[in-house]
């Protein structure tokens, strides 16, 4: 409180959780409704990997990550984009509110394009990334997608065990250069009742899916976190959102077409 009666409002950046002798910080997600779903926000320094149909809000969630991240919580973060061009990915980010080219001027975000039409060039250097992240004081990282890891691994594509063994090397030195890790990919299966597991699902310390269930004649998004090592997280379905304010989790409600689900299973007893 200030003098002749004024407040201050300081936002909260961060949580520091402490179970036992152990600390964990957690970092607001830039997505409204997924911090209370995994209670309190990502671990700090963690990688996850956000995965899901098209058109299930991915990319927005990334984006939100990056530029929330670093607008609300001072965290400077680089985005680097394998599909998108990097004017219309500003485009696409400011119809949700996100104005990215007034971050990048104050020396915040950093986005990097690196086309899948390049891939096999190995173009990415790891320890120019590496010096990037010390130079800029980068402490958020968002891939779109996980394709780029393939950038910085070309010749390992045919030998499974050994691309999973550099890319854990690669978020272990992340995480040792205090850096949030988070990476998007798209898969066939979908379907949260024949979910597939992929090799990189078990790679990456955190797992949130994202789905579209039937209702009737459209479909309706939803959240799931399927695992987020080492921290507390609701495991319900949650119906998701997308508007002009981007993605938007709607932790405090339960999908319509589920409760259809349900009730038909009642009706048909």
């Amino acid at each position: 409180m200030l003098a002749q009666g004024f407040y201050i409002s300081i936002p909260i950046i961060s949580i520091i959780l402490k179970k036992g002798d152990i600390e964990m910080e957690l970092i607001k997600t830039g997505t409204e409704g997924l911090d209370q779903i995994l209670k309190g926000g990502l671990r700090k320094n963690s990688s996850v990997l956000i995965t899901g149909a098209p058109g299930t809000g991915k990319t927005i969630m990334a984006l939100q990550f990056i530029y929330y991240g670093a607008k609300d919580s001072n965290e400077n973060g680089i985005f680097i984009s394998t599909e998108e061009d990097l004017n219309d990915l500003r485009d696409y980010a400011k119809n949700f509110g996100m104005d990215f080219k007034e971050m990048e001027k104050k020396g915040k975000i950093f986005l990097y394009e690196k086309p899948v039409a390049m891939l096999r060039g190995g173009l990415v250097s790891l320890s120019g990334l590496l010096n990037l992240i010390k130079k800029k004081k980068i402490q958020r990282i968002a891939f779109d997608s996980i394709i780029f890891f393939e950038y910085l691994y070309p010749k390992l594509s045919n030998n499974t065990m050994e691309f999973r063994r550099q890319v854990l090397l690669f978020m272990q030195k992340m995480k040792r250069a205090n850096v949030t890790l988070l990476t998007v990919s798209e898969r066939k299966i979908t379907d949260l009742d024949r979910l597939e597991y992929d090799m990189m699902d078990f790679v990456f310390e955190g797992f949130i899916m994202l789905s579209r269930i039937r209702k009737g004649s459209y479909f309706e998004r939803v959240l799931t976190v399927e695992k987020m090592r080492g921290q507390e997280h609701n495991l319900d379905i949650y119906p998701i959102a997308i508007d002009k304010k981007g993605v938007r989790i709607l932790h405090d409600q339960v999908p319509f077409s589920l409760v259809e689900r349900q009730e038909e299973k009642i009706d048909f007893k």
